[in-house]
């Protein structure tokens, strides 16, 4: 759908385009209407025009005006002009200055649809799919290391990625990294910042860091670096397909001892050159993708535990717990996307990780130790945030009792914990729903009450729009979507309706009746009622009078 405004200073000529334009629905058009440049520009100005379709000879500010400024507005909008002259020197001008046609008022109204629909097709052209794939791959190319960041901080917190969608993001996002390939994971800590630097030299300092990294390992491996915090860091690394040839010793087993020695190197230099005390921890095998989030969960708590709390360490998780207990790790990861699948309301997938999660810990563990505590504070947590969100406290009360939500000592059995939250999460996607259901049913009431009481008055998509704090285009959609009819078809029906109220029940002359529903014009409203109800305005009083 365009958005087009018309513009001319005679109101009779304006609603005959109006009703010209809503008649030929094809073209699918959002229409606006002024009566004066200067009117026309300040709508320009608070909403975006893709067509301005305006007469040239106007009071105040002319076409020609008009169309400068809107332009340096909307560069894009496609100006249309109508005249009752045929200027040669107001043709040049208008052409020169950019616009798309040129159309005499007497020429009818089948030049002046074509004109439009000439409008359209160059809007369109501009908007052809091969233009926005250039144009977004242009964009892509600019946010490319933020995107890269993105998804590889996806793939460590656990979200699940096919291996064909991993390979083709892989490609999109231009990572030098093979997809197939298992993948080394270095994680880094500034200990101690230097007493003297401030927020922005700190940024500064972790990229000299991560160019030290490069320097030691950039000849023989792939890698890329990820920033978590401001004090945490991130390296994945895959060897080089020429590593056994060039580097014998650090081929095979011998890789792992490569890479942790050229840490320490990588240690020595930041604290030689960059003053910086850090700590690294490595891993002590290469990782298949589907694998890194358990891994870096493995490797992050080396950082909160044991030595790992102390300063200038290089650690390997080759001492960490492997095996059963590692599954049971990697189910726990998933309890960390609960809280995205719930605020993107993904059902289906919520409730499947949910199960894993609440299957990882299983009747045998203790309910209040260890994992059990961890899962259901985590639970907590985020169903306390979304239960916030929604404003649900007030009637959680009432169907449920909250002290389980808060203690798991309330609980007797993992399972009753496990049906708790279950149920509770049914309750908060139910919510929601009806939260999303209430706000478009208020939508369309404030419509429907703004209509009924400014009948008269302006009734434009942009109008309805501000009330509703919603764009024309959103809530145009969003009230057919509900009602299965469009808002103009809603305003019609409506006009129609108190038009044929106020023509039978009372002695109102027939523009009388026209400016009660809108129409200034007697004309115009004669021609919109005649059009609905195949009758005059008087031959639909006089009709009432024979029954």
């Amino acid at each position: 759908m365009f958005r087009m405004l018309i513009v001319d200073d005679e109101p009779i000529i304006v609603e005959g385009l109006v009703e010209l334009f809503q008649q030929t629905k094809h073209l699918e058009l959002e229409i606006h209407q002024a009566y004066d440049g200067s009117e026309a520009l300040e709508k320009a100005k608070g909403l975006r025009m893709d067509i301005i379709l305006t007469d040239i000879e106007m009071p105040e500010m002319n076409g020609i005006e008009l169309q400068k400024e809107a332009l340096r507005l909307w560069p894009r909008c496609k100006i249309i002009f109508l005249t009752g002259y045929n200027d040669f020197d107001y043709i040049q001008e208008a052409t020169r200055s950019g616009a798309v046609d040129f159309v005499l008022k007497t020429e009818g109204d089948a030049p002046i649809v074509h004109a439009v629909e000439k409008a359209i097709g160059k809007l369109n052209e501009e908007l052809t799919y091969e233009q926005l794939i250039r144009n977004t791959r242009a964009q892509m190319e600019k946010a490319l290391p933020a995107l890269q960041k993105e998804f590889l901080s996806s793939l460590l917190h656990g979200e699940d990625v096919a291996e064909k969608q991993r390979k083709a993001r892989f490609r999109e996002l231009s990572i030098p990294l093979d997809a197939e390939a298992p993948v080394i994971v270095v994680m880094g800590r500034i200990d101690e910042w230097r007493a003297d630097m401030s927020g922005d030299d700190k940024s500064l300092f972790l990229y000299s860091v991560a160019n030290i990294m490069e320097e030691f390992f950039a000849k023989h491996f792939s890698l890329v670096h990820l920033t978590t915090d401001r004090d945490r860091m991130i390296w994945l690394l895959q060897p080089a397909a020429d590593m056994a040839s060039v580097r014998p010793e650090a081929a095979g087993k011998g890789l792992f001892p490569f890479v942790l020695g050229t840490m320490e190197a990588v240690q020595n230099a930041c604290k030689q050159y960059l003053k910086l005390v850090c700590s690294f921890v490595v891993s002590s095998e290469s990782y298949a993708w589907e694998q890194l989030s358990l891994k870096f969960d493995r490797l992050s708590l080396l950082f909160e535990r044991g030595l790992g709390l102390g300063s200038e360490m290089l650690l390997s998780d080759e001492r960490m717990f492997t095996g059963d207990r590692e599954q049971v790790r990697s189910r726990v990861i998933r309890v960390r996307l609960l809280d995205r699948y719930m605020a993107q309301k993904e059902k289906e997938a919520f409730f499947e990780h949910f199960a894993q999660v609440m299957e990882a810990v299983g009747e045998q563990e203790a309910l209040h130790a260890g994992l059990s505590l961890e899962i259901f504070y985590e639970l907590t947590a985020i169903f306390i945030s979304h239960i916030n969100r929604l404003e649900l406290f007030p009637t959680l009360s009432e169907r449920m009792n909250v002290s389980k939500l808060l203690s798991i000592r309330e609980h007797s059995t993992w399972g009753e914990v496990t049906e708790f939250f279950r149920r509770l999460a049914e309750w908060i996607f139910e919510s929601s729903d009806e939260e999303v259901e209430q706000e478009t049913n208020d939508v369309v009431r404030l419509i429907h009450e703004y209509v009924e009481k400014n009948i008269d008055g302006d009734l434009s998509l942009n109008r309805l729009s501000e009330i509703a704090f919603l764009t024309p285009f959103y809530i145009s959609r969003l009230y057919k979507a509900k009602t299965g009819v469009s808002i103009s078809d809603y305003i019609t029906e409506t006009r129609i309706n108190k038009a044929m109220k106020l023509l039978g029940e009372t002695q109102m002359k027939v523009h009388e009746v026209g400016k009660c529903i809108g129409y200034d014009s007697a004309p115009y409203f004669t021609r919109f009622f005649k059009k609905i109800t195949k009758l005059t305005p008087q031959e639909y009083r006089d009709s009432l009078k024979r029954i």
